[in-house]
Formats: C-alpha cells, sequence, structure tokens
C-alpha cells in the first residue's frame, strides 16, 4: 500500500494565506467524526492532536494527566508495543494489534489498537493516526459523544468541498450515520449510491445483515464492481461500521459507515507482508524480518538485565551433495527438515529464520555463555537426527554454527541487528576454517563496533595448492588382543603460511564442493603405493577416498593399473568410505567396493554409526572392517544400556565376518572397555599421535 506523506498539493496552486485551509483544524474535526478514541501520535510518543473521545477516556482514569506524551500515559510494556506499531506504520505498512493496553495506574485504555495513515503538519513532523477501540458498551455510556460526532460532520458539510490541491490520504471519503429503524437494504443502497460502481446491492445487504449491531467490523467491496481484474480494477472500498451511542433518551441511535475508496485488498496487504518478511520455502522469518526482529530484542536488553542475548549462525555443511545427489526436490525437503528441527529446538521462547540458501539464524535468550554454547550442540544434535530416503539414497545433514552472545547491553549499546548477526556470521565461518560441523563463540565487547565490518580472510582454492603444500601423516592401529601395531592410516595435512588457520578438515571439504577432490585422492595414492613398493614394512595402510573419487573412472583406472604392476600391494592397501557417503550413493559406492575387492585390497566402512540402511547391505557387500563413529564407543563408556548395545553390534558384526575399529581412544580406560567388548582394533591419541610420513624404512 502506497502513503503518501501529509497533504498533496497541485504544483499550479497559488493560494493566499487567508484562502488556506487551517490544516490543524481539518484534522481535529476529522478526529472528532472517528467513532473511537483517537489521536495523532509522533514516533517519540509525542500527541499532536487528540479527539475528546480520547480526553474523555484520560479523564477517567485514576490519573488523568495531562498527558502530552504517550509514554507519560502508558505502562513500559504498553509503550513498547504501541511504539513497534508505530514505527511499522511510519514505513507505509497499516498494522492491527489485538490485546489490551492500559494506563500507568492500570486503568484499561484499549483492547485493540489501530495505526492507520500517517500526516506531517506544519513542523514537518509525522504523526501517525492512532484509533484505541474499546468495547462498544463503554462507549454508549458516553450519550454527549453523539452530539460531538454530528457537530464535526456539520462543520464538515460546511466547508463544501476541500480547496483545490488539497487531498486527504487514508481519511474517511464519506460518513453515513444510519437510524436504528433502517433496514440492511435501505443501508446497502444508501452506501452504493454514495460510493457508486456496479457492485450488487443484494449482496452488500447480505453481509450487512450479517454484521453484529454491537461491535465495529469492517467489509471491503470490490471498487468497480464484483469481479477485479487489472491492478486498477483491484482496488476496494473500505466501510467500516460503527455502532452509535445512545442519545440522551437512551434510543439506539443506530450505527455510522465510515467509507474509503481505492484502497489496497487487506487480503493482498496480509498476503504481501508475509512474502516480504518470511521465506516462503521453510515458512520461518527472512533475514529482513530477523534483523527486524534483533533489532526489537536488542531494545529488551537495554531494559531486562536478567538474562543476555545469544544470536546463532547456522551454515549447513555438504548440502550441495543433496542438491546435486537427490534433486533440488530433495534439497527442498532437507530445508524444510532443517527449519522444523532448528524452531523446534528454539522453542517458544527463541526466533528462527532461514536468510539464505542453506544459512540458518536464531536468537535466544540465555542466561550465560555456557547455556548459549549448549543451545548451539543441541542444534547440531538434532540435525544428526534428521534422515532423508530418497529412492535408494539416506541423506544425513550437518552444520557449523556460529554464536554472538552478549552478556549485557553495554556489549551491544550502538550496534544493530545486522551487526550482531554479522560477528556470530563471522564466528561461523572460523568454525568452517576448522573442518565445519563445530561451534564458534564470540563474546560481544564494546570494541567490537568499530571492526564490525572487518570479515575472516577468504580461504585459498584447494587448487592452487603446490605438492609442496601438502603432506601426509601416519597414525598408529593397533591390534587390542596383542597390544601391538596392525596397520596406520595415512592423513592428509597441510603446511606452509598459506595453511594458518586452515584445518585439513575444512580444506577436503572445500575441495569436494569444488571439485578438486578426485585428484587429491589420485596424488594421496600415488604417494603411498609409492612408499609402500620402497618399505619392508608389511603393514596394512588405510586411507580414506572420497564419493567423488570412487565415481571417477580415472582414478580407478590409475589404482587399476597401479596395482597390476605389482599385485602384492594390494594386500597392503585398505580402502575407506564414510558411512555418510554410503548413505548417499550406495549404487556407486557398492560397485566400488566390489571394484577394489577384486583388485585383493581391504574395504572399511568410516564413521559407523550402525545404521539400518548401512547393516540391512553389510550383508551383500565384500567389506572387511567398520570403524565405529567418533563417541560411539566413548558414549557407552558410562552407559550400560548402551555398552550392551554396542557388543550386540561388534557381535553381529564379527558373525558377518567383519572386524571394527574404534576411533578417538584417548585414555586406558577407554582402550580397557574396548578390549571388554571384544573389539579388534582401535586407534587415538592414547596409542600414538599422527607423525610425519613415510617413516625412514
Amino acid at each position: 500500500m502506497q502513503i503518501r506523506q501529509g497533504l498533496m498539493r497541485a504544483s499550479h496552486m497559488q493560494a493566499t494565506a487567508s484562502e488556506k485551509l487551517d490544516e490543524t483544524t481539518l484534522y481535529a474535526d476529522l478526529l472528532e467524526v472517528m467513532p473511537v478514541p483517537a489521536a495523532y501520535v509522533c514516533l517519540d510518543g509525542r500527541i499532536i492532536l487528540q479527539n475528546s473521545r480520547l480526553l474523555d477516556l484520560c479523564r477517567a482514569a485514576a490519573d488523568p494527566g495531562p498527558y502530552q506524551y504517550l509514554t507519560d500515559m502508558m505502562s513500559a510494556d504498553g509503550w513498547s508495543r504501541v511504539q513497534a506499531a508505530l514505527s511499522t506504520s511510519l514505513s507505509g505498512v497499516p498494522i492491527q494489534s489485538n490485546g489490551t493496553l492500559e494506563f500507568r495506574c492500570g486503568t484499561v485504555l484499549c483492547r485493540q489498537l489501530l495505526c492507520t495513515s500517517f500526516v506531517s503538519f506544519a513542523n514537518n513532523q509525522p504523526a501517525v493516526l492512532m484509533q484505541f477501540e474499546q468495547d462498544m458498551a463503554d462507549e454508549r455510556e458516553k450519550p454527549d459523544n453523539l452530539k460531538t460526532v454530528k457537530a464535526s460532520l456539520a462543520r464538515l458539510e460546511a466547508r463544501g468541498s476541500l480547496p483545490n490541491g488539497v487531498a486527504l490520504k487514508h481519511f474517511p471519503d464519506e460518513v453515513l450515520i444510519f437510524d436504528a429503524v433502517d433496514t440492511a437494504e435501505g443501508r446497502a443502497a444508501r452506501i452504493l449510491e454514495t460510493i457508486g460502481g456496479s457492485y450488487n446491492t443484494e449482496d452488500l445487504a447480505a453481509q450487512l445483515s450479517e454484521c453484529s449491531v454491537d461491535v465495529v467490523q469492517t467489509l471491503y467491496i470490490p471498487q468497480n464492481g464484483p469481479m477485479p481484474g487489472t491492478d486498477a480494477d483491484r482496488k476496494m472500498c473500505e466501510i467500516r461500521l460503527v455502532p452509535l451511542p445512545a442519545d440522551a433518551s437512551g434510543d439506539d441511535a443506530g450505527m455510522m459507515a465510515i467509507i474509503r475508496r481505492n484502497v489496497d485488498c487487506p487480503h493482498e496487504i496480509a498476503e504481501n507482508r508475509r512474502l516480504a518478511y518470511q521465506d516462503p520455502l521453510t515458512s520461518l522469518a527472512n533475514r529482513r524480518a530477523f534483523t527486524r526482529a534483533l533489532d526489537t530484542e536488542l531494545q529488551r536488553l537495554s531494559r531486562d538485565e536478567s538474562s543476555g542475548l545469544a544470536v546463532f549462525y547456522i551454515d549447513l555443511d555438504e548440502f550441495k551433495k543433496v542438491n546435486d545427489l537427490g534433486g533440488h526436490d530433495a534439497g527442498d525437503d532437507m530445508l524444510q527438515r532443517v527449519a522444523s528441527s532448528l524452531a523446534l529446538t528454539l522453542g517458544e521462547f527463541g526466533t528462527a529464520a532461514r536468510i539464505g540458501g542453506d544459512e540458518f539464524a536464531g536468537m535466544l535468550p540465555a542466561v550465560n555463555k555456557e547455556a548459549a554454547i549448549a543451545v548451539a550442540g543441541e542444534i547440531l544434535d538434532a540435525f544428526a537426527r534428521i534422515r532423508l530416503e530418497v529412492s535408494d539414497r539416506v541423506f544425513t545433514i550437518g552444520g557449523s554454527v556460529g554464536v554472538a552472545y552478549a552478556a549485557d547491553w553495554f556489549a551491544v549499546e550502538g550496534c544493530d541487528g545486522a551487526a550482531l548477526l554479522g560477528l556470530a556470521d563471522r564466528a561461523c565461518l572460523r568454525g568452517k576454517r576448522f573442518g565445519g560441523h563445530s561451534v564458534q563463540v564470540h563474546t560481544v565487547r564494546p570494541q567490537d563496533w568499530p571492526a564490525a565490518g572487518h570479515g575472516v580472510g577468504v580461504m585459498p582454492e584447494p587448487g592452487s595448492f603446490q605438492a609442496g603444500e601438502l603432506a601426509l601423516y601416519s597414525m598408529p592401529i593397533i591390534c587390542l588382543s596383542r597390544n601391538k601395531k596392525c596397520g596406520a592410516e595415512i592423513l592428509l595435512r597441510l603446511q606452509g603460511d598459506r595453511s594458518q588457520g586452515l584445518s585439513s578438515k575444512a580444506w577436503i571439504s572445500a575441495a569436494e564442493r569444488s571439485g578438486f577432490i578426485a585428484q587429491v585422492d589420485s596424488w594421496t595414492l600415488d604417494k603411498v603405493l609409492d612408499a609402500a613398493e620402497r618399505s619392508a614394512n608389511r603393514t596394512t595402510l588405510t586411507m580414506n577416498v572420497s564419493a567423488e573419487s570412487a565415481r571417477d573412472t580415472g582414478f580407478r583406472d590409475s589404482l587399476y593399473q597401479r596395482l597390476s604392476v605389482n599385485p602384492l600391494l594390494a594386500c597392503r592397501l585398505c580402502l575407506e568410505i564414510s558411512e555418510k557417503d554410503f548413505l548417499r550413493e550406495p549404487a556407486d559406492i557398492s560397485y566400488f567396493i566390489n571394484f577394489v575387492s577384486d583388485l585383493g585390497c581391504q574395504t572399511a566402512i568410516d564413521d559407523f554409526a550402525g545404521h539400518w540402511p548401512v547393516l540391512s547391505r553389510l550383508t551383500g557387500l565384500r567389506v572387511d572392517w567398520v570403524k565405529l563413529a567418533a563417541g560411539v564407543a566413548q558414549e557407552a563408556l558410562d552407559n550400560p544400556a548402551k555398552a550392551s548395545l554396542l557388543k550386540a553390534l561388534v557381535g553381529a558384526a564379527r558373525e558377518l565376518g567383519l572386524k571394527t575399529i574404534a576411533k578417538h581412544v584417548e585414555t586406558k580406560a577407554e582402550a580397557d572397555f574396548l578390549r571388554m567388548l571384544d573389539i579388534e582394533a582401535a586407534q587415538g591419541f592414547y596409542f600414538g599421535r599422527p607423525e610425519p610420513w613415510p617413516e625412514v624404512a
């Protein structure tokens, strides 16, 4: 809805001072026509004009004022609601706020607040027309109000038409008063005679007959007939029906119809506003709505010292694979599941939003930084439980969370919601640089704001690294029954100046997104096989292979050629495929596993969490090892029920001819626990940290 500010004057108008209309007097008379307490109010709460109904309401309050500002009249909570409505209306969007507003003394001011148009008076300060609607039963106790309304109408009629060049926007074009004895058909005919157009009298009469005689109601009919067509034809005529108070004799005075022509359809306004502030796919708030809500929450923080504020920026990890492998419908489905999970985690006191393609945000009052970190962890845990099945694929999702935590108002004074969200974004980027699936927290400080525009350095493209900047490390794998090294996992590491602050996991994730991962895997495979040929050590060497490499014919051909020349190398090589990749691409991964098994290599499912889609297919796969996901064994250590389940899982794997490896073992207690479960092998800092490889033979 386009709302023009103030009075529109024609450029050719040249009126003398004596001919000019006193705008303040005009608007004062128009306010008196309003059937409810009403006023023109500035954004700071200053009351420019008010009608007699509002004055009567103030006099009836226990502490009648006088009031020059709404802030003097209302409670702090009430003024906060009113200020938000004022701000919205000044941006050109009419707003209706339901709920009781009270004077400071506790007397009811209104039960519904309506903010419509705004105008600029002589001082050029915009003021919003605010209507404070109450129960009409209260209004019927004031018979003198009807006389005031009729007197104002008489003065307006005496003026005749408005002077040339003066047009009022969003004030009544017509005001009709009906007697109590008038029929619905008679009222409809009079309304249509006033507004013109081709709307059907019987249809309007039917709508009027359904309206209550005791409450304020609003009807909308097409301005140019019952069948809107072009944009011009979609304009509506607003008919606001207001029961009038009884006259001095106590007889029902009937009803007032306040008519405005050429207004936008309220349903379209509501839909446009929803689209402007809501993400159409997930129905969460969008970036615009989130930053506005964040601004409001910052105002709350300035008044409430009982809790701080946590702002979360969430970037999904590996969402591109869901789109690429499952299609955009699967991607949309995943985003909707993520949105539902995030909204459920933040709860009724939090706000969730989708602010980009696979980027989300949230905010929640938090008593301390530890509570904010706990919520961020719950967000990631909830994401980890999401399973999306598309045909024979099963997709999972993870994310990186950046948290900006403000302990009090002094930390954020002078900033806005967009700047605070930017701090959370930069914390999230920091987590991305360390491999994703992490929580990074930034405690907001006043000195953050001068540097709020500084971002995190751009990650170098994987293809830009030279061979000298890549290095291989080995981590021992220990046979638990013999307490002896039985293998080594080969790990890729970065070195040099450009690797500072950049983890290998983050770099590999970037390589997968940018299409370089097959080249990285080929380089690693060549180095592993070269070193294995030169070494007399017969230890099994394991290396991780990405799904992209498993699909790549060049990678398979290179592996086939190397092992054809020296078949004995195959028995020393174990190739790992992550469970996540297997779930997403079961057909391609199954083919690759069978291919390398035919060459004589061992195979393993990495990050195995015991998901049924994997368990159900293991019987048909030629897999030698399952490597437990990080944390599976640690969670079972202090939980007897989980320990029983893990023992049963290890036993079931052994019956299928599979051996189990546990990862991230850091203590003797964990190692002893794994031996009790009859797990064959383990690796972790307890047994040895990664060291440069190859070792000297």
